[in-house]
């Protein structure tokens, strides 16, 4: 600041100088004024015009110059400026190269997609999985070079669902599992994978299951239908009963084991679109529980609470399964002569709720991130209660594939309540001229 005072100080002394000397000598001080006052402005312009003939070149450093005054401190500001912006610039390109280096040597394809669903940026996978080459298709819309219908609904209501699976543009045989991700700035972020191995592999899987369970099926019926003829016999000995009885358990057991098989593998196939499936009653759901709790004798405990106008949009089977596979449970592990609560609700979103609630030994704290594995079962409660340790897998699986979320809340020897929550667009209300009336079983 010293040194732009000390220069202007120099200059004005100077002008003011000159402006004495000549109108001593003239004895015309206007004059004198005006030619020193035009010379000073002329001075000064010519510094500006340099300075701004600087800026308008871009204010490049190998071009910098010095001056005196304030435009050299300008020109020292801007010069700092323009360092720094130089200095970050190339730090930005570097972590912008390491990225995309990065980014390029992942397996899976990725594509960077703007406001229009344009395309900004693509990897090499992109080009073997969707057939997406950079930088020939930078700047299309991705739906002009995915054409699929799915792809194209899912781009309508990216929300709606967490990921698509597609045939390769490429390739039919291929299997592409799409994603897209906000990541902010308006811009989204396109991720493919090939799953066509798991593809697969899980259907070799479920067909593994049907064959297995088809070719058991038969030896169990053949295996039942001689344990009664046997157990019907007039001269079977106490042991005899007693071992029939047993073999007669575990094949009850092994039935019930392969049907939970069956299921699982069907509830595990996909995930269910937003628009997929079939309009269930609720009620139909409960009246198929009812029956299936017809083995036990004691059901009269279950207090069932629904309406009979609501409905569900899904997989009949599966949606009972999950309606019997916890009713079942709760009359198992609840303890004798308590009630337990079916119901169906609706939350202030529109959301249907389903939920059992029953008193009993309860789930301990440790045991409560576990429950829903297949084939797991408490380790105090194995020996006491016969079960295939994959209800609640089927529960946990089926909830997931109709986008409902499975609530477990329990303390040891006291209330356990699982409760799933269906999301609004898969609940709709038959309009009626009377009031939803609640019903309560008989059973």
């Amino acid at each position: 600041m010293s040194r732009i005072w000390s220069t202007e100080r120099a200059a004005i002394f100077a002008a003011a100088s000159a402006l004495l000397i000549l109108g001593l000598l003239t004895g015309d001080w206007l004059i004198a004024t005006l030619l020193v006052l035009g010379s000073y402005i002329l001075w000064l312009y010519r510094r500006l015009a340099k300075l701004e003939k600087w800026i308008r070149r871009g204010t490049k450093i190998s071009q910098v110059y010095d001056d005196s005054g304030f435009v050299d401190t300008i020109i020292r500001h801007l010069y700092q400026q323009k360092k720094q912006h130089v200095q970050r610039k190339k730090r930005t390109k570097s972590i912008l190269r390491r990225l995309n280096r990065n980014i390029s040597a992942l397996p899976d394809a990725t594509v960077l997609l703007g406001s229009d669903l344009e395309i900004q940026w693509s990897n090499a996978p992109a080009r073997y999985l969707l057939n997406i080459r950079s930088p020939q298709d930078i700047g299309y819309r991705i739906s002009n070079l995915i054409r699929g219908p799915e792809f194209l609904e899912y781009l309508t209501n990216i929300d709606s669902r967490e990921f698509i699976d597609i045939d390769s543009p490429i390739d039919p045989a291929i299997t592409v599992q799409i994603k897209i991700a906000s990541i902010g700035g308006n811009q989204m972020l396109l991720i493919a994978r090939n799953v066509s191995d798991e593809k697969l592999l899980q259907e070799s899987l479920k067909n593994f299951v049907a064959n297995a369970s088809h070719e058991l099926k038969t030896p169990l019926t053949v295996i039942s239908g001689h344990l009664e003829m046997l157990e019907s016999g007039e001269n079977l000995s106490p042991a005899g009963k007693e071992s029939i009885n047993t073999v007669q358990r575990h094949t009850e057991r092994m039935t019930d084991l392969i049907q939970s098989l069956l299921l699982l593998s069907q509830v595990e196939s996909h995930q269910l679109r937003p628009d997929e499936g079939d309009r269930i009653a609720i009620e139909d759901l409960m009246l198929a529980t009812m029956a299936a709790m017809e083995k036990f004798p004691d059901r009269e405990r279950v207090e069932y609470h629904y309406a009979n106008d609501c409905f569900l949009l899904g997989v009949k089977s599966e949606l009972e399964g999950i309606c019997i596979n916890l009713v079942e449970n709760a009359l198992k592990y609840s303890t004798p002569e308590t009630k337990i609560s079916v119901a169906w609700d609706v939350n202030a979103l529109g959301e249907y709720i389903f939920s059992v609630t029953n008193q009993g030994i309860g789930i301990e704290a440790q045991d409560l991130p576990r429950v829903t594995e297949r084939y797991y079962r408490a380790p105090r409660i194995t020996a006491e209660i016969a079960g295939t340790g994959l209800g609640l897998a089927i529960v946990q699986q089926a909830s997931i594939k109709h986008a409902a979320i499975l609530q477990i809340d329990s303390e040891p020897e006291a209330e356990t309540r699982f409760s799933i929550t269906f999301p609004s667009y898969r609940c709709s209300k038959e309009q009626r001229k009377t009031a939803s009336v609640y019903r309560l079983s008989e059973y």
